[in-house]
């Protein structure tokens, strides 16, 4: 009897611990997701039934997505070196109208905005809570746009889709294609996924999807009508990121021909007044 006492205050004392110490151990886990996501530059899925794109269906779901929101909307702008502030004025106030958007902005929390001059092996990076841009008065404006855009999704995954309890909502995309951080599943097709890019990582193929969402809203939904996977994909940013429908319907293309490949979704054109415009309203 003294020995079953004993166990029980044992199994009592380890469950306690267990509930005090969960958010360390969550904690430890989300800093090695993050140390490979920014070094490498499960099994939630999505419903099985196709999802309906149908915005009251979206809006019924919405009580049921937990989602942790902290924003502080701190953002440090920071440049190298100090003087190329004033040569690249244009392209800083692209990302601040950005930036400023109201669907945008609630996603943030300590932010840093790095602008370099000097030239690098990649025109963007994200790391440690930044999104660094290299040679950036070298680049058109709309392309060092798009490749802010795709930076900042990089942000947004390992900052703003916070892990809950076993959950990661970043693994519910991830899981559509991905069997591993580089390995796809088996049965993916090239018509998949949005670019030859995206194929490269799962968090490449994240970033991506986001950059194509955000910029060609209705390339993305006409293909997706011609792939599950892909319908999948564009579904997600409605269910988990845009739950208001931004960016919904929108084509700011310039050609409006929808091709059947992209290498990069950065080096697509666009029209960066109409985007813009539409990002001040």
């Amino acid at each position: 009897m003294k020995k079953i006492n004993l166990f029980i205050i044992w199994l009592i004392f380890f469950s306690f611990s267990i509930f005090f110490l969960k958010d360390y151990f969550f904690w430890i886990s989300e800093v090695d997701r993050n140390k490979v996501t920014e070094e490498n530059y499960i099994e939630p899925s999505l419903n099985k039934n196709e999802y309906i794109l149908d915005k009251n269906s979206i809006l019924k779901e919405k009580d049921n997505i937990k989602i942790t929101l902290q924003s502080a909307y701190n953002i440090n702008y920071i440049y190298y070196p100090k003087s190329f502030e004033w040569e690249i004025n244009k392209y800083v106030s692209i990302f601040k109208v950005f930036l400023n958007n109201k669907s945008i902005i609630s996603k943030i929390d300590n932010l840093n905005v790095e602008y370099h001059q000097e030239k690098n092996d990649v025109r963007g990076k994200m790391k440690n809570h930044s999104v660094k841009l290299f040679w950036v008065e070298q680049m058109k404006l709309d392309e060092c746009t798009a490749v802010w855009i795709h930076e900042f999704w990089h942000f947004v995954d390992l900052y703003f889709l916070k892990k809950w309890l076993y959950t990661d909502l970043s693994d519910y995309f991830y899981n559509i294609s991905w069997e591993s951080t580089k390995v796809i599943k088996p049965w993916q097709k090239q018509s998949d996924f949005v670019s030859w890019y995206s194929m490269t990582n799962k968090y490449e193929d994240f970033a991506e999807s986001f950059a194509y969402f955000v910029l060609h809203n209705e390339d993305f939904l006409s293909k997706s009508a011609k792939s599950e996977v892909l319908r999948k994909k564009y579904d997600y940013f409605i269910k988990y990121l845009f739950r208001d429908w931004e960016f919904v319907w929108t084509d700011f293309s310039i050609d409006n021909k929808i091709l059947d490949y992209y290498r990069d979704i950065t080096k697509i054109d666009f029209s960066l007044e109409n985007f813009l415009n539409f990002l001040k309203k």
